[in-house]
C-alpha cells in the first residue's frame, strides 16, 4: 500500500505531466470542454 507522501508525489508529477501537454501549444487556448478531454485521455494512457 503507499504512504500518504507516495500520494502526494504521485499527484505532483500527473500535474506537472499536464502542465507540460498544455503548455506544449503556448499559443492554444482552450475550453472547459477541451480541457477536459486533455485530462480524460491523460488518465485513460495512465490505466494502462
Amino acid at each position: 500500500m503507499q504512504t500518504e507522501s507516495e500520494i502526494i508525489v504521485f499527484q505532483k508529477a500527473a500535474m506537472y505531466d499536464l502542465i507540460e501537454i498544455l503548455e506544449s501549444d503556448p499559443d492554444k487556448t482552450y475550453t472547459i470542454e477541451e480541457l477536459k478531454k486533455v485530462i480524460r485521455a491523460y488518465l485513460k494512457g495512465k490505466e494502462k
